[in-house]
């Protein structure tokens, strides 16, 4: 994540049923893009990471994405 031009600051660490949570939204998410035919690129896989590891907030992710889809 440090390439991004979007800075990641230290965040509250967050509980591990929040992390899970997380991580099952982003597992919804991805596997209804999958049946529309859209793919993360490794690279917003990492952003989403971040957040469910606490990393980043829910409102800096559109940030990160837009910083790293201009790099593309």
């Amino acid at each position: 994540m440090s390439d991004l031009a979007v800075e990641v600051k230290p965040k509250s660490k967050i509980t591990a049923a929040e992390m899970q949570r997380r991580r099952e939204a982003f597992r919804q998410a991805d596997a209804h893009n999958r049946i529309e035919g859209q793919y993360p690129s490794p690279e917003s896989g990492e952003i989403f990471e971040a957040f469910i590891r606490g990393d980043i907030e829910r409102d800096e992710i559109l940030p990160h994405l837009h910083a790293l889809h201009r790099k593309l």
